[in-house]
């Protein structure tokens, strides 16, 4: 059980290296999903490369990790680690998204990523709780 902690350390840190082409790829995922709801009837070819299909693994495991913090939740020994990696995550796509002076910076394609002043407050933070629960 310990080294499921282990695991999120290590996407974690895969997070931190790619934060601005994450966000090029929900960009683009956000573009391609309003497209298809101003027009219902076309049908839309998507290109997937090993990079975009890198990305939605990312993703898929982004939820795993927030389930995650939810189950640390339901413990009663883990709750506080838990309540900790939950706000940090929300507070790290919140400021973002969200668009708080200066914890973003706007790409020329239009998409907003985070600092990485930010982005080195975040992690820090994430990975401290995280190398407590794999410490036990």
């Amino acid at each position: 059980m310990n080294f499921i902690p282990l695991f999120f350390i290590c996407l974690k840190m895969y997070s931190f290296m790619y934060t601005q082409e994450l966000a090029y790829f929900l960009y683009n995922f956000e573009k391609i999903l309003k497209s298809r709801r101003e027009n219902p009837g076309t049908k839309q070819v998507i290109y997937m490369d090993k990079t975009g299909l890198r990305f939605i693994f990312y993703l898929g495991v982004d939820i795993l990790f927030l389930l995650y913090c939810i189950y640390l939740l339901s413990d009663e020994s883990t709750w506080l680690p838990g309540f900790f990696l939950l706000s940090i995550s929300i507070l790290e796509a919140y400021a973002v998204r969200a668009r708080v002076y200066g914890t973003y910076l706007i790409h020329q394609a239009g998409y907003a990523y985070a600092t990485l002043w930010f982005r080195y407050l975040m992690t820090f933070l994430s990975l401290y709780v995280l190398l407590r629960l794999f410490k036990g």
